[in-house]
């Protein structure tokens, strides 16, 4: 039995066969041609029918989800931004680092691209992430030491060894909210996405970068007139009654980081690492001395004479982080803080300095150290007792036939190599790799030990250790006030172990036979505390007017030998040490008296001299000027 055939195609062909018909044969072969044109374009037409609407709308959809993820991380970035500012400069302050909506926006709008060149969502977190570290970091590094984060940082991360823990202080709640602005950024996971094209990236990066530009460059014209000249600093959000000559200087890597921040935003502040490294290179390069600088040169610099002899010994001692309203507080019980430096800066004939301003740049103690036995200031970029170890340098022990420095911490501000370049013949250092074997008690005993041993006259520098943040390493007993932020309390236990410490180091002095005619130095290598270190830090110093709550607190300076009288002053600058110590030891004639001035006599200082010496310093160390004087 035959089946019929359903298929039009087949009973064509079937038809085919039984017709004999030249004519019929035709008619039915194109009839078949036309069937089968339209049979295709049928389905090619239903297939495009069925998907071309399902395929415009996942388009579209993936198209503006784009978009929405861009704006999503847009918006994300420029609030961390202004958490940042906030965080930094306090509420009562935020005009003067908060860059501009738009250009803070258009940074922002720079930086989102980044997660708009492919469809996957986790580089959304990788770029909030980086930015929330970025923001972190920037804002402990101020709390820390009143600067952003310039390019040299990042190479003395070395010297974080071991001080990890002095950094938890500045780690407060407040940092839990960059992270915690990231997680709207799971809003993204809601629609499909997809990259953006060529040119939408491209037109979003040239308006971002017309708009950073020209925003801060019109913010900066609009103020101009009612600036003028002010340097961009930190001082402006505690200004201090400090006389303008007595004042630190202002650094220019400080200035310039302020100044682009407060007119660009921390979104952009990396793009300035970029140009400070340039600018770092030419400064380097530049070992041109200007007419000023020459004749301030000529002043500073005599002819080399043979050297007096020293009358007796010298002592340094460098007590960490210590400051200077130390000597003025009592604990709860009345009794001071530090008894037994107060004890003998009233029982001997001593030059008290009460407040000496520290010049420290980016190297804290490095520099307190190259301070005091050099009297140069720090380099304008870098940390002289890394780059600059090899150099020569006018300092304090080579006038001594033996000297050392009784270092507690291995490794760290280069102290093998600078030790050397600042005239020791020795360094003193535990033996073990354990960053803090040694306490203050130890430091005093090792001082005790090389002036026993050692013929005189013989010069020794002592570096305490006891008092590094957070102050928790060798606390007295000592009755605090329980509404005093336990920061604090740790603080002045520690103080009051090293104080008495000291006192037991300067007894000693006062009867060991080695130490008649000696001269003792005793000063802080810088100071640690601000009044944005933490709320309730800052709160409290305000409460009890503690100095460092409405002003800047310097380091205390004690001198004592033969050649010094009864004298105490208010204020004073850490360059004056090294000339104040010349003088103290008889070397007056000495070629280099140091960027400072005797304060053993009344002196003047000039209103330009302090930026015009941290100049010339630069250039004294940077081009190895005294490795070059016969």
């Amino acid at each position: 039995m035959r089946l019929p055939l359903r298929n039009p195609l087949l009973k064509l062909r079937h038809k085919k066969s039984l017709l004999r018909s030249k004519n019929e044969v035709q008619n039915v072969s194109f009839g078949l041609f036309l069937l089968q044109k339209v049979q295709k374009f049928c389905l090619y037409a239903k297939i495009v029918v069925s998907l071309q609407p399902e395929k415009t709308m996942s388009d579209t959809s993936a198209h503006i989800g784009a978009w929405g993820r861009w704006l999503l991380v847009v918006v994300l970035l420029m609030t961390k931004s202004y958490v940042s500012d906030v965080l930094v400069a306090q509420p009562e302050h935020i005009e003067w680092l908060t860059a501009d909506f738009l250009v803070t926006g258009a940074a922002a709008a720079i930086l989102a691209l980044l997660v708009t060149f492919t469809p996957r969502r986790y580089p959304i977190f990788i770029l909030l992430g980086l930015t929330d570290g970025w923001m972190i970091a920037n804002l402990l590094f101020y709390r820390s030491y009143r600067l952003f984060i310039t390019w040299y940082q990042f190479s003395l991360i070395g010297n974080m060894e071991g001080f990890w823990s002095s950094i938890l202080p500045y780690c407060t709640l407040s940092l839990l909210l960059f992270p915690a602005l990231s997680l709207p950024a799971l809003l993204c996971f809601l629609w499909p996405v997809k990259r953006f094209r060529w040119w939408e990236s491209i037109s979003v990066l040239l308006l971002g970068a017309i708009l950073t530009i020209s925003g801060a460059h019109s913010r900066y014209e609009l103020e101009r007139p009612e600036l003028g000249d002010v340097p961009f600093t930190a001082e402006w959000l505690n200004p201090c009654d400090l006389p303008e000559v007595l004042s630190a200087p202002v650094w220019e890597s400080e200035r310039q980081t302020a100044k682009y921040i407060h007119y660009h935003s921390i979104l952009s502040y990396p793009l300035f690492i970029v140009r400070d490294v340039v600018h770092s290179y030419l400064l380097r390069s530049d070992d041109q001395w200007t007419e000023e600088e020459q004749q301030e040169l000529n002043r500073l610099i005599g002819p080399v004479v043979p050297q007096e002899p020293v009358p007796g010994n010298l002592l340094i001692v460098l007590l960490e982080s210590f400051e200077s309203w130390l000597l003025d507080s009592y604990d709860a019980e009345g009794q001071p803080i530090c008894g037994a430096l107060k004890n003998y800066i009233a029982s001997h004939d001593v030059l008290y300095v009460r407040d000496v301003e520290t010049q420290i740049q980016y190297g804290m103690s490095g520099d307190g150290q190259l301070i005091v036995n050099t009297g140069l200031y720090p380099v304008m970029e870098g940390v002289a007792c890394i780059d600059y170890a090899h150099n020569t340098y006018p300092n304090l022990a080579h006038f001594y036939p033996n000297s050392a420095v009784v270092n507690p911490c291995k490794n760290v501000w280069n102290q093998r190599t600078i030790s050397a370049a600042y005239g020791y013949r020795h360094l003193i250092e535990p033996k073990g790799d354990n960053m803090f074997e040694w306490n203050d008690s130890i430091v005093m005993d090792q001082i005790i030990d090389y002036f026993n041993a050692t013929p005189s006259p013989c010069c020794v520098m002592g570096i305490t250790v006891s008092g590094h943040m957070p102050f928790d390493l060798h606390p007295d007993n000592v009755a605090v006030p329980d509404t005093m932020p336990v920061l604090f309390q740790h603080y002045l236990q520690t103080a009051h172990f090293t104080d008495r410490q000291l006192g037991r180091l300067l007894s000693w002095a006062d009867t060991a036979s080695v130490m008649q005619n000696a001269t003792i130095v005793i000063t802080g290598d810088h100071r640690i505390f601000h009044a944005w270190i933490n709320d309730e830090i800052r709160e409290y110093g305000l409460r009890a007017n503690l100095p460092f709550g409405v002003c800047y607190a310097g380091c205390p300076f004690i001198i004592a030998g033969p050649k010094v009288t009864q004298r105490t002053l208010q204020k004073g600058l850490q360059v004056d040490i090294f000339t104040t110590t010349l003088h103290a030891i008889g070397q007056s004639n000495y070629f280099w008296q140091g960027t400072g001035h005797n304060l053993l006599e009344d002196y003047t200082v000039s209103a330009s001299e302090g930026n015009l010496r941290r100049q010339i310093s630069d250039k004294l160390i940077r081009t190895d000027y005294f490795g070059q004087i016969e």
